[in-house]
């Protein structure tokens, strides 16, 4: 088997080996390493040795800095195998239409804050954001890897388009700011729910929106839902329909696991879209049959859809009719939200109810025991009214 003058492999355990590539000098003369742990035999350590030499495409022994992007291609090359490949291809489109070009040829031990805050301020506050954790994501590995000794954005409040100057989005000018504030929340409320409820029914987006909606699933989890994972049973004289969490069903890479493995659970339904599943699911001759079968790669731009004005004049009768026509505009009364925003939705309507953070965490199937902040939605005149009330109490 060919040896590398740069690279070398330790087997860590049976099976387990690492591997180490020398590709430049720090600031103080020490060597730069990056490492990767492949699960194989000594011919795979090496092959990979070899992956992260051809993606460095530089001779170690000239002592220059590893770029970002050489970086992200030794990145792409060694973790980019064990992420989901809908992430993967999220990563690349985050590297590569917003860090690359910015700061790709810089090299990463001179990268910043500001550099980074810089390029954040130039664009959308989502992208911004988005793109913020896939970066802090590539330089923690580049941390692990030798490359680098500490990751900038670690610890670090980053200030995303829209934080100050403009933050207020016109509300100075707008004649009711309190209609303005309500009708800028990223959550439907009980009311535009309930008003979505009859006029949802009988998309093709229904199942999965009520799966959202109603028991708080991911998109792709509801997506992947068929007959057999819908049941309807009898909880203390009252019936629930409750879904097996288990298989989501993305555009890049089809059916897989769930994101995490606190991720397959049992979700219960609030009525009235459990009683509205079920009859869905009963529906289906086969077992295997899914609730909602449109594409992953097309709900996003149907369910968009829904919100469209229909086509107006002469030049709309003579326009080409695709697939789902007739359901144009079915929700144009209703504030547009992201079809992933219902699980949102949900989780505020939990808390709402007064559902603990806990099990309103785990019923969402997080990673983590406590609800993530993002989803908060709190009712200021509820609180206004119990501290209002707990001071009138003291007064006595």
């Amino acid at each position: 088997m060919p040896r590398s003058k740069s690279g070398t492999v330790y087997e860590r355990r049976a099976g387990v080996w690492e591997c180490a590539v020398t590709c430049g000098t720090r600031a103080d003369g020490t060597r730069r390493t990056l490492r990767s742990t492949v699960h194989g035999t000594e011919g795979d350590a090496w092959a990979e040795v070899r992956r992260i030499e051809q993606a460095l495409d530089r001779d170690p022994s000239l002592g220059r800095g590893v770029t970002l992007a050489d970086v992200w291609i030794a990145y792409r090359a060694a973790r980019g195998r064990m992420l989901a490949p809908k992430t993967l291809k999220g990563y690349d489109w985050y590297m590569s239409d917003l860090w690359l070009p910015a700061l790709g040829g810089r090299d990463v031990t001179a990268i910043t804050k500001p550099d980074v805050q810089r390029v954040m301020l130039s664009t959308t506050r989502h992208k911004a954001d988005q793109g913020r954790r896939v970066l802090s994501a590539v330089l923690s590995w580049a941390v692990r890897a030798g490359s680098l000794d500490a990751n900038p954005l670690l610890g670090e409040r980053m200030e995303l388009p829209g934080d100050v100057g403009g933050a207020l989005g016109g509300l100075d000018d707008a004649d009711d700011p309190f209609a303005a504030i309500e009708g800028a929340r990223d959550v439907w409320d009980v009311v535009t729910v309930m008003r979505a409820f009859s006029l949802v029914r009988g998309l093709p987006l229904e199942p999965c929106w009520l799966a959202c909606v109603g028991a708080g699933l991911r998109v792709e989890e509801a997506l992947a839902l068929r007959k057999v994972d819908v049941r309807r049973v009898d909880a203390g004289g009252v019936m629930v329909t409750q879904l097996a969490v288990h298989r989501a069903r993305t555009d890049v890479g089809g059916v897989k696991s769930t994101k995490t493995r606190r991720s397959v659970r049992i979700v219960s339904v609030a009525e009235p879209f459990g009683e509205r599943l079920w009859e869905l699911a009963d529906e289906l001759p086969d077992r295997d049959d899914l609730l909602c079968p449109m594409s992953a790669q097309n709900q996003n731009q149907r369910w968009r859809g829904y919100f469209a004005e229909p086509a107006q004049g002469d030049a709309a009768k003579h326009r080409p009719k695709g697939e789902g026509y007739a359901y144009t505009g079915r929700l144009r009364s209703l504030p547009y939200l992201p079809m992933g925003r219902m699980r949102a939705t949900h989780e505020t309507l939990m808390q709402q109810a007064g559902v603990l953070d806990s099990i309103n965490a785990a019923y969402h199937g997080h990673s983590e025991v406590v609800s993530y902040a993002h989803y908060q939605r709190p009712d200021t005149v509820d609180a206004a009214a119990r501290v209002g009330e707990m001071l009138r109490l003291v007064a006595g």
